[in-house]
């Protein structure tokens, strides 16, 4: 059973034409509309929403382990696709109409500067006209708070990757189906 679509062609409560803030925005991505006493977006506050490690607990590997060492949901062998892949991030299994991952398609999440809207620094930059995650002053003022280890992944586990079994399968026909052919 899928989600409800909306006129746009998107699940309904992720498009952001139908569920417009006064603001602008999408009502759950409204800092405005969703804030937290420390003037961020309730749900990406670490302090609202805090693990023992000072993160963001359901971004703390610590909180939410897999029997390998990683995050659960980072984890390719707690979640994986029939591609040996992690399952959010393989084109087959997500593919786009364009035939790419589904996030990374620049016709399917375009910004109105023609680039891929996570990717361009007009649309979702930092104050210094940087990435956010590239530009060196916001990594400064993240870096109060520590963290994940980095986790290697282990070289001698290799995810084993299987090649589709090709089925062979006779046309079907009325007579066949009733056994009148043989």
């Amino acid at each position: 059973m899928g989600r409800k679509r909306c006129s746009h062609g998107k699940r309904k409560d992720n498009c952001a034409d139908c569920n417009l803030c006064p603001h602008g925005k999408h009502k759950r991505w409204c800092a405005d509309c969703d804030p937290c006493p420390h003037s961020k977006l309730k749900r990406w506050c670490a302090d609202c929403d805090p693990c023992p490690h000072s993160k963001l607990k359901r971004f703390c590997a610590d909180c939410n382990p897999c029997p390998h060492g990683k995050r659960k949901s980072d984890c390719v062998r707690c979640n994986p696709c029939p591609h040996g892949r992690l399952k959010g991030h393989c084109a087959h299994c997500n593919p786009c109409p364009h035939g790419k991952l589904k996030g990374s398609c620049v016709d399917c999440n375009p910004c109105p500067h023609g680039k891929l809207k996570r990717h361009c620094t007009a649309c979702s930059g930092c104050e210094h006209g940087k990435r956010k995650y590239r530009c060196a002053a916001c990594k400064s003022a993240r870096a109060e708070h520590p963290a994940a280890p980095e986790i290697k992944p282990d070289p001698e586990i290799k995810p084993e990757i299987k090649p589709d079994p090709e089925i062979k399968q006779e046309p079907f026909t009325i007579r066949g189906y009733f056994g009148f052919d043989r």
